[in-house]
């Protein structure tokens, strides 16, 4: 029978890691379809990307099951080198949930007061609530440390190569910190079921807290407290759902552990297959929650998304970007792209661009090439604009003309640049914008 239960448990493991990796290959080949079909995506949040996430992240579970099968970290006290492990496995999984965050890793100036910590609450919690139940209490501030740490060398190394990075924060040492300590209250085995709630509502106290006061204090962007209150709630009873996740996750790696079957580590044979039962819906709402379409407004006049004069934005922000169009724009003909930009209170730069290697090719080009834009089939006046010119990592030099639509519309908006060139045919980009809410 023993041996029966430990085939089961490493047929599980191999099975978690196996679909995982399917999982990711076919992110891979459903990225490909769409940037052929649909075009290029500038976010995480498109079906493709969310799946190749997805995968990467069950493969990181199978890996976490895997090392506490094989190794029974848990029967020998003083072999510390699977913790470790453990420890560096459940921080990539931090890694991945701050990714899945997508522009709000990104940025912090777009942060919102409640779907910003209802996704803090998706998906931390039952990280760290796993790490300390399946390794002890301190664990969970230990992942977030390690986090840290390397979060740390990823910015530094990206700075090195003069690459953009994503913001510092959110860093959880204090929300990981209140889960230790609300688990740590919880020791005696017949009560022991209460950590997992407990845990999720101090997550999301100390979480709310945190990030609030980083808003109001270091990006100088104060959330309403108004609309604080009355997201709590909801993100409240999401970090208890996902600590309950979190919880069984962990008991599940600590029963692997010490070899124990699975229904003796959750009480018997039925009440293991509910308990998975509930952890598996308490995830499928989660991720059916997450999904949040925007706002779909009809297509929006010049007038309407406040057109102004902008030198000061970052080129990787605009719409008109040689790394973001489609491959040999600049020849003859019409070509089609699909961008995608978020409502986050800064504007979005529309302006065209122009590139060549160096300031002579640059003015040279410049003086036999013309430009114009229309929105939505209403022609732009680009000679009211400023140009500003930036400098690539390649060496070559662009310059854009500097407008920037400051209140953009959720929707679709259709851009269209013409390109005309001294005896040369046109060339017409029409970009289909989609502008989501954030």
């Amino acid at each position: 029978m023993g041996a029966r239960l430990a085939t089961a448990a490493r047929t599980m493991k191999q099975t978690t890691g196996g679909v995982g990796f399917l999982v990711t290959v076919a992110g891979a080949a459903l990225d490909e379809w769409w940037h052929v079909n649909v075009g290029k995506d500038v976010n995480l949040w498109s079906p493709p990307h969310l799946v190749g996430l997805a995968g990467t992240a069950l493969i990181a579970i199978g890996l976490v099951s895997a090392v506490a099968t094989h190794t029974r970290f848990a029967r020998e006290p003083r072999w510390l080198l699977p913790r470790v492990v453990l420890l560096f496995c459940f921080a990539d999984l931090v890694h991945k949930a701050m990714v899945a965050l997508d522009h709000y890793t990104l940025d912090t100036w777009g942060r919102t007061p409640d779907f910003y910590p209802f996704l803090l609450a998706l998906l931390l919690p039952a990280i760290f609530v796993a790490t300390t139940r399946a390794l002890g209490p301190g664990a969970a501030a230990a992942t977030a440390a390690i986090f840290t740490a390397e979060h740390i060398l990823i910015l530094l190394a990206l700075l090195g190569f003069g690459m953009r990075i994503p913001t510092f924060t959110p860093i959880p040492l204090l929300p990981a910190l209140a889960i230790d300590l609300a688990c740590a209250a919880f020791p005696v085995p017949r009560t022991s079921w209460l950590a997992a709630p407990f845990a999720g509502l101090a997550f999301a106290i100390v979480a709310c807290a945190q990030e609030a006061a980083w808003m109001a204090w270091a990006v100088g962007r104060p959330w309403d407290p108004g609309r604080v209150a009355a997201a709590f709630p909801g993100v409240a009873l999401t970090a208890i759902g996902s600590a309950v996740v979190g919880w069984t996750v962990g008991t599940l790696v600590a029963s692997a552990a010490t070899g124990r079957p699975t229904r003796e580590a959750l009480g018997s044979r039925a009440r293991a297959r509910a308990t998975v039962v509930a952890m598996l819906a308490l995830v499928t709402v989660g991720v059916a929650a997450a999904y949040r379409p925007s706002r779909v407004e009809p297509p929006a006049g010049v007038t309407a998304l406040g057109l102004a004069p902008d030198t000061g934005f970052d080129y990787r922000d605009a719409v008109f970007w040689d790394a973001l169009l489609p491959d040999g724009w600049r020849t003859p003909g019409a070509h089609h792209a699909y961008q995608e930009a978020i409502v986050d209170g800064r504007g979005v730069p529309l302006g065209p661009a122009w590139c060549a290697r160096d300031r002579v090719a640059l003015a040279r080009e410049l003086a036999s090439t013309r430009v114009t834009l229309s929105v939505n089939g209403e022609p732009v006046d680009l000679a009211r604009y400023p140009r500003t010119r930036r400098r690539m990592r390649d060496g070559s030099l662009c310059e854009w003309i500097g407008v920037t639509a400051t209140t953009p519309r959720p929707g679709f908006q259709e851009l269209s640049y013409t390109v005309e060139r001294d005896a040369l045919p046109p060339s017409t980009i029409v970009m289909r914008l989609r502008v989501k809410e954030p």
